[in-house]
């Protein structure tokens, strides 16, 4: 009887164990970056992005400013592979996911996106600008450069 119960319990804790929710995936390393500033100047911070292929990105997307910017960068798309792309409210709450290859964001004021992605290939010099009308030409571009051996 001792067995039978020993076999069945043990049985009970192997399968609750192979349903327990488990983490999935790598841990992203996150990296953070404003557009704009809340003392309104034009410019990212920081300018330049690095990322290393092999490794996986949540990217930090805030608009502290009180005007709306986008975050464009064409070339960075096509070397990446975007996860997903979270919108977060005010609190921090994720409102919505988006799926799919992006190229272009507009942050309004007070915005937060997180965006999960594993760099593909290599790119050096990739072009980040804001191209609300004028934006770009009062300062408000950077570079995303992507390195690694793989």
């Amino acid at each position: 009887m001792k067995k039978i119960f020993f076999l069945a319990l043990s049985l009970i804790l192997i399968t609750s164990l192979a349903y327990a929710e488990k983490p999935h995936g790598p841990k992203a390393i996150e990296v953070n970056i404003s557009v704009g500033t809340a003392d309104g100047q034009m410019k990212f911070t920081p300018e330049s992005l690095t990322f290393e292929r092999g490794n996986y990105y949540k990217l930090v997307i805030t608009n502290p400013s009180s005007d709306e910017h986008y975050f464009t960068s064409d070339a960075f798309a096509t070397h990446i592979f975007t996860r997903k792309v979270e919108v977060m409210d005010k609190e921090g709450k994720t409102i919505a996911e988006i799926h799919g290859a992006i190229n272009d964001m507009e942050l309004k004021p007070g915005a937060r996106v997180e965006w999960f992605f594993f760099p593909m290939t290599k790119g050096n010099d990739l072009k980040l600008f804001c191209h609300k009308k004028g934006h770009e030409a009062q300062g408000m571009v950077g570079s995303i450069n992507i390195i690694g051996d793989l």
